[in-house]
């Protein structure tokens, strides 16, 4: 089975109820023998792949992706099931469901950055969030530093001057102004400059980044 195949195996399964935070550590330390480890599909393919042996980088991807699949562990069997038919049967998506996940939990800096894209992930399943939604919000998550992550989630801004948001624009949580607004501000007092122009001081947070804070907020 390949691992994108897998991986959604695991996203359906039963399974995955029995994942607890303390597999994320047993991943890393464990000498794989434990079988609940194993049971879970994505994981026992690995395992199979690499003949028993899992390197750091192996057991590092896949404490990631235990974080992502806790988080789906309360959520009904059959929910995830229409879920994940929901995106293969979509003549949109060119990506399998499992292919782009890992794609995404492969970007994640750490497993923290994973948590949250299963958070995400959970409100698709939910029907809270598009896929589309789920994606680019996942984007996101990636390409933020994780500090500056956590103080935005924690943040009620919704404008920023442009000094302020300076590592946060490159990330897409916010967006420059689209046009500029110039104001006449002649006066008889006034001998300078006829017009002033305005815009480019401040930066507006983007309906992604709002969903995306909506969600995960109340989560840290």
């Amino acid at each position: 089975m390949k691992l994108h195949e897998s991986l959604v195996e695991s996203i359906k399964s039963n399974g995955i109820v029995k994942i607890t935070l303390d597999f994320g550590e047993a991943i890393i330390d464990s000498n794989l023998e434990d079988g609940i480890l194993k049971d879970i599909p994505f994981i026992g393919s690995i395992i199979n792949l690499n003949k028993g042996f899992m390197s750091i980088q192996d057991r590092i991807f896949s404490k990631k992706i235990l974080s992502f699949l806790f988080q789906l562990k309360n959520i009904p069997e059959d929910k995830r099931i229409k879920a994940i038919q929901r995106i293969d049967d979509s003549k949109d998506e060119r990506i399998k469901a499992g292919e782009k996940i890992i794609y995404l939990i492969d970007k994640a800096d750490d497993h923290i950055k994973a948590e949250f894209i299963g958070l995400l992930f959970s409100e698709y399943v939910r029907e809270n969030l598009t896929y589309e939604e789920f994606k680019k919000c996942s984007e996101m998550i990636n390409k933020t530093f994780l500090d500056d992550l956590i103080w935005f989630l924690k943040s009620d801004d919704t404008r920023l001057a442009m000094e302020e948001a300076s590592n946060l624009i490159p990330s897409g949580l916010f967006d420059m102004p689209l046009a500029l607004t110039i104001e006449n501000k002649e006066s008889r007092f006034d001998n300078g400059s006829k017009y002033e122009i305005k815009g480019y001081d401040h930066v507006e947070i983007n309906q992604y980044a709002e969903k995306m804070r909506l969600f995960l907020k109340n989560k840290l």
